[in-house]
């Protein structure tokens, strides 16, 4: 007689074995065939701060670290993409965390062409301090940020500090307030820019910024064409964008800096050799701008009784999170942050335990000491922030990395469960880009799948809203296609053309070859839109029988008496 109570074991156990296989191979920890390699993206991230201050950067565990952040990156959940990172500082690593202390720019065997990206955590304030970035240094991240697109992210705190690093870098400079000129928020007073939510315990104390409770943010509204012409629908910028919609949360803090929108589009810089450059390029006739795409608030109930950290503030809202499109100008991309405390562990992840801890110690066993990780909804919160980080790394990608990255998400949606079962070359392209955006769009946001297609289509740009104010009136657009439908045809395309290619590679090939998954997207990309502007012309030609039934219709004349009653 078998044991019946063994049988629903091994099943539990058979079960628990194929979710955890599934689940590493969707996390690309398991090779499937045939094998496309990810993309890999190279970024420097560089730090600064006081020796033997409180205030320096570490890439270990401190009050001012970045570890779980660096940890994310390096173990980055998409397939498409894995991130290589090399840690610098301008001084030293407090806790000899970094790959390379001292670091300029301008020494000997440094080739910044070897990078995609360059992220900035400036801790030292004063832009005359004479540990910041020298012309020299300058003019070689601006002329990569121009021939290269290198991508720049930038971040300091309140007041000034970051201004050393960061308040003189093309773009940066006119994105955030840096330097005291320019009258950054200061850390105390009415004015602090303080987001903190109320704890648990009802009241504002400092190590709230460590509990497991976001502030709430405002994101800008892009437009979205719609199928349903007066119905309006926007999106936020890509990059916060999530898989499950709006990213609209980020840690608090008692005292963050602010993101601006330059004043002086027109404006040049010159460091050293690389000499009266544009600030933001005009090409085409367009000049492309950045954008505040998240305000933070402070809340209207800081009183010397509820708040025991700092007191009373004045309401506000302010620039938390901006961002550059320098592809359009042909130049990298630029993001800036309020606060790097929207990053550090202390934030994320729990204050440091022990004297680590020289603003608000607490407890070992306190719910401050394990930050968002304390709680289901922590987590939860946790989540949506991270897929702001990783999208943050996605977006500053160069054109070429972009495509490399849409490439290789769409080849692992074609190949992986479920869709590897479910689709037949043979369905219509709308059916197959329906799943495939569908799949990408859970795995990448529906954002980022049209951010990496609309640059290869750049004459939609004609037609496609910009400001959600500012939408065509939909009276003029009944019988226009729309952005969607063409996208939807063209993600088909794609998939049509790398199903066949996977049915047609034999399965002793562990690997499959870039070259060959490259040529069947771009005879995708150009089957679906041929095929779009196809049945777009059919489907001209049969409306024209609704626009004779609507002329008809226009003819008609009605009186009074028809709906009056007759009797």
């Amino acid at each position: 007689m078998p044991d019946l109570k063994d049988i629903a074991a091994r099943r539990v156990q058979a079960h628990q074995i194929n979710r955890l296989q599934f689940e590493a191979i969707d996390r690309g920890d398991v090779i499937i065939k045939p094998f496309l390699r990810p993309c890999r993206m190279k970024i420097l991230i560089v730090a600064d701060g006081y020796d033997g201050g409180f205030v320096n950067i570490t890439f270990g565990r401190l009050y001012f670290s970045l570890s779980a952040l660096c940890d994310l990156l390096e173990h980055s959940p998409d397939w498409w993409i894995k991130y290589d990172l090399t840690k610098v500082h301008r001084q030293t690593d407090p806790l000899g965390a970094a790959d390379r202390n001292g670091f300029r720019f301008t020494e000997a065997g440094f080739d910044i062409n070897q990078y995609d990206q360059i992220w900035f955590f400036g801790a030292r304030s004063n832009i005359n301090d004479g540990a910041r970035l020298s012309d020299a240094e300058l003019a070689i991240v601006a002329r990569w940020m121009d021939e290269r697109q290198g991508g720049v992210f930038a971040v300091g705190d309140h007041y000034d500090l970051g201004a050393s690093l960061c308040g003189r870098i093309p773009r940066v400079s006119t994105m955030r307030k840096w330097s005291v000129a320019q009258n950054p928020p200061s850390n105390v007073g009415l004015n602090r820019h303080d987001t903190l939510i109320k704890g648990h315990d009802g009241f504002y104390t400092f190590n709230d910024e460590s509990d497991d409770i976001p502030m709430t943010t405002r994101v800008r509204r892009y437009p979205l064409w719609s199928s349903l012409i007066f119905k309006r629908r926007w999106a936020p910028h890509p990059v916060l964008c999530g898989k499950k919609g709006v990213i609209d949360i980020l840690p608090d803090h008692p005292h963050e800096g602010e993101v601006i929108e330059p004043s002086a589009p027109a404006a040049v810089f010159s460091f050293g050799s690389y000499t009266n450059k544009p600030e933001y390029p005009e090409v085409a006739g367009h000049r492309e701008m950045p954008d505040i795409i998240a305000w933070a608030r402070v809340q209207g109930d800081h009183t010397a009784v509820s708040d025991t950290n700092k007191g009373a503030a004045n309401a506000k809202e302010f620039g938390a999170v901006g961002a550059y499109d320098g592809h359009r100008a042909n130049v990298g991309r630029v993001v800036v942050d309020s606060t790097w405390h929207h990053w550090m562990d202390v934030n994320l992840i729990g204050r440091p335990r022990g004297p680590a801890d020289e603003v608000d110690p607490v407890p070992d066993d306190d719910p401050k000491a394990f930050g968002f990780e304390y709680s289901a909804e922590g987590r939860a919160a946790y989540a949506r922030i991270k897929e702001y980080f990783l999208n943050v790394a996605k977006w500053l990608g160069a054109p070429a990395k972009q495509d490399c990255m849409f490439m290789r998400a769409t080849w692992g949606i074609v190949v992986r469960y479920p869709l590897a079962e479910l689709l037949d070359p043979r369905l219509p392209l709308w059916e197959l880009g329906g799943y495939a955006r569908d799949a990408i769009g859970r795995r990448a946001s529906r954002c980022t799948v049209y951010s990496w297609l609309l640059p290869h289509f750049p004459e939609w740009r004609e037609v496609l809203p910009i400001e959600i104010e500012h939408i065509p009136d939909p009276a003029l657009e009944l019988a226009a296609p729309n952005w969607e439908a063409f996208e939807t045809y063209v993600l088909g395309g794609i998939t049509r053309q790398m199903l066949e290619l996977a049915y047609a590679t034999s399965e002793k090939e562990s690997e499959i070859s870039e070259k060959r998954v490259a040529d069947a997207m771009a005879k995708g990309m150009a089957l679906g839109a041929a095929i779009f502007g196809k049945d777009l012309e059919r489907s001209r030609e049969a409306s024209s029988r609704y626009f004779d039934i609507a002329a008809r219709g226009s003819r008609k004349r009605m009186s009074a008496t028809t709906f009056l009653d007759g009797r």
